[in-house]
């Protein structure tokens, strides 16, 4: 796998001389100053085209993989020559991380959206949302995951959104502390076993579609098992309207039956 990276990385390396002379070319024309009309359409174009890019490379990043991928398989769809595509990137390695980079800041930010009446309602619904992002991009996070084993900086990356989330699910915990709504815990240890939890889950069911068992599991009734052994784990109380004013709402269960409220038990008060 290192021969076939090394391999991958020294055909790119002939281009970006080339890359590093256009730029600046293209550079030096645009500070020779042009219409204002014309500066925007130039823009608009090289955006567009920037794009045309990302978005073939999002294909064949999904179906090829992170190491088998070249830049010939990425321009091959888009009637672009290899010349343009060093005008925007550097080589395979960059345009990849341009293109999980996106995937990554929705992965971190679907943890930090609050919603739900209770610790329990929201609790499935970031796992709900994680899940389905993991889902949406299931090929280009499976070379997400291969590259980070054999490319440092995409490794860091991946690193950095998995800490992201583990530290996000750990002030949660903390907070939750503080109010007395936690069983007496580690925040900083349960936050990385819950985490692993929920990324392991996601990872083998929609990225690696792991399907052990004789009937297939649906997504909605996974989500909820992973909840309950969160919720179980951690709260003293998960079903406890977190404010007043959903305290007079009706209590919703995650996935979206209605039920009963369970009493609340005598350590809970």
């Amino acid at each position: 796998m290192r021969a076939a990276t090394c391999t991958k990385h020294a055909r790119e390396r002939q281009g970006r001389d080339v890359a590093g002379k256009r730029r600046i070319m293209r550079s030096a024309a645009v500070r020779r100053g042009a219409p204002a009309g014309d500066s925007r359409r130039t823009r608009n174009s090289a955006e567009a085209t920037e794009q045309i890019l990302l978005d073939a490379a999002k294909r064949v990043f999904a179906d090829k993989g992170y190491i088998r991928a070249t830049v010939q398989d990425i321009i091959e769809s888009t009637g672009l020559s290899r010349g343009t595509f060093y005008l925007y990137f550097r080589s395979t390695d960059d345009i990849f991380v341009r293109t999980i980079t996106k995937v990554v800041d929705d992965i971190v930010a679907s943890s930090r959206v609050r919603s739900g009446h209770t610790l329990r309602q929201r609790v499935y619904d970031n796992n709900l949302r994680y899940f389905e992002i993991f889902g949406a991009n299931r090929g280009l996070l499976r070379a997400f995951f291969e590259a980070s084993y054999v490319d440092p900086e995409i490794g860091r990356k991946r690193a950095e959104m998995r800490s992201a989330y583990i530290i996000r699910v750990r002030d949660h915990l903390e907070r939750q502390r503080q109010l007395g709504r936690c069983l007496p815990i580690d925040p900083d240890a349960a936050a990385l076993s819950l985490a692993m939890m929920v990324e392991g889950t996601a990872q083998s069911f929609a990225v690696l579609k792991m399907e052990p068992f004789e009937q297939p599991l649906e997504l909605k009734k996974l989500c909820l098992a992973v909840t309950e052994i969160w919720c179980r784990a951690v709260y003293t109380d998960p079903d406890r309207p977190l404010t007043p004013t959903a305290a007079k709402a009706p209590a919703v269960a995650a996935g979206g039956k209605r039920r009963k409220q369970p009493a609340m038990s005598a350590r809970d008060r």
